[in-house]
């Protein structure tokens, strides 16, 4: 057996194993042998067909099973005499017949060679946070609102901006309707800007069963393209009016979200307020020393740990999204997006955390940043918690799925990650 090794960009590789006719022939003896008393051949009877004619009507299976055999035999050998990583399995295989013989082809997406740039001693600008009373109003502000609660008006009552309002509404263009343009009840808010032009703006003087009629232009841009720039006329109807009731701020609303007092919950929402933007300062920070190091260094991103980040991105994307109650699907729709969209526009920030990582990854190896089996399980242990669980059961779950091990290798690899982030951080220029 012989083989060859081409790389590709994009941290790929060719692998040719070339195989000569007197290293393929005991195997696909054996195969055909397998074979002879499974496979039935006009003229012959069952298991009685010469090697020659099962090899010619099944030629494809022979030769997939020749190859999946020494793939199984010699595919292990190669990566270790090439001292190549492999980050995904084989893809685009290929065969070539040679009289006898058999090259078989592939490629391999492999971890990446690394030029690392300079990681020490850098430097870079960090911002500074100055609390003042305006930001901690504005927070107060928020926490009101959270508070509010939607309440039904009198039936007398003029919708006004800011109110809820139940319409039923049917669409028209050219005096005909439109898919997707007639709903009984959709809940709105007045002014959100939720519906196109000035839809929301006509509504406004409306009261309760009020029926009328909203102009509006769709716009250029807009994702169904055959009402894109189309004038349209909306019959409507008010089905219900709901104004916000706003608390008022003070020592009992305070009690109501767990604080002692008004005084308490501006003392504490100051401090939160003081912790999490300094917490955001620090991340811009190391993404500013992470810049530099990734300018410096040399590295082909393999398409392969793009792809899977950002995967990852947008399953993240879809549970947040669940948490609110709506599907990935829908916010497509809103958004005028499909899935190829959302990937495109997903994949720098995808390809930035994959280089970011593995610099990080090279940093520690150079360094010798290391974790333990203590720090591994406080982690562990703080993951069970944010999901409502004590560690032995997070521990019962992974194994009951067969997952610990990789479970707690990818927790390892992460701690090692933030240590290796610390010590660019700590030995940055001050």
């Amino acid at each position: 057996m012989n083989h060859q090794i081409k790389k590709l960009e994009n941290s790929a590789v060719e692998v040719t194993i070339a195989l000569t006719g007197e290293e393929v022939f005991p195997l696909k003896t054996q195969i055909l042998n397998e074979m002879k008393d499974k496979v039935e051949i006009k003229g012959f009877r069952k298991g009685k067909a010469p090697f020659e004619r099962i090899e010619q009507e099944y030629k494809e299976k022979v030769i997939g099973q020749v190859v999946e055999k020494m793939l199984d035999k010699y595919y292990d050998q190669v990566i270790k005499e090439e001292g190549i990583v492999p980050i995904t399995y084989i893809s685009q295989l290929k065969t070539d017949l040679k009289g006898s013989g058999i090259d078989i082809i592939f490629n391999l997406d492999v971890y990446p060679d690394i030029e690392l740039g300079e990681y020490k001693e850098l430097e870079a600008e960090k911002g500074t946070f100055v609390m003042s009373d305006e930001i901690l109003n504005k927070e107060l502000e928020l926490i009101v609102n959270s508070k509010s609660q939607l309440e039904s008006t009198e039936k007398d009552y003029k919708a006004q901006l800011g109110d809820t309002v139940d319409i039923a509404f049917e669409g028209f263009v050219d005096g005909v309707p439109f898919t997707g343009g007639k709903s009984d009840s959709h809940i709105l808010k007045l002014g959100s800007k939720m519906f196109i032009d000035t839809f929301e703006d006509q509504l406004v003087g409306y009261v309760f069963g009020q029926e009328g009629e909203v102009n509006v232009t769709f716009p250029e841009n807009y994702h169904q393209k055959d009402l894109a720039n189309k004038l349209a006329i909306f019959k409507v109807k008010i089905n219900s009016i709901k104004k916000l009731k706003v608390p008022e701020l003070n020592d009992e609303l305070a009690k109501e979200i767990g604080y002692e007092n008004l005084e308490d919950l501006k003392i504490k929402k100051n401090d939160e307020i003081q912790k999490r933007e300094e917490k955001k300062i620090d991340n811009e920070y190391r993404i500013k020393l992470l810049d530099k190091i990734a300018a410096g260094s040399k590295i082909e991103l393999p398409f392969s740990m793009i792809a899977n980040e950002i995967g990852n991105r947008i399953r993240e994307m879809e549970q947040q999204l669940s948490m609110q109650g709506i599907k990935l699907e829908t916010y497509l729709e809103m958004t005028g997006m499909d899935i190829a969209k959302l990937e495109k526009q997903v994949a720098p920030i995808a390809a930035m955390k994959v280089k970011s990582d593995l610099l990080l990854e090279n940093i520690a190896k150079k360094e010798g940043i290391e974790t333990n089996e203590e720090e591994i399980t406080n982690r562990m242990t703080e993951i069970a918690t944010y999901y409502g669980i004590n560690l032995e059961k997070l521990q019962e779950e992974m194994n009951k799925k067969g997952n610990m091990e990789n479970f707690k290798k990818s927790v390892s690899a992460e701690i090692i990650l933030e240590k290796a982030m610390d010590f660019v951080v700590n030995s940055a220029k001050k």
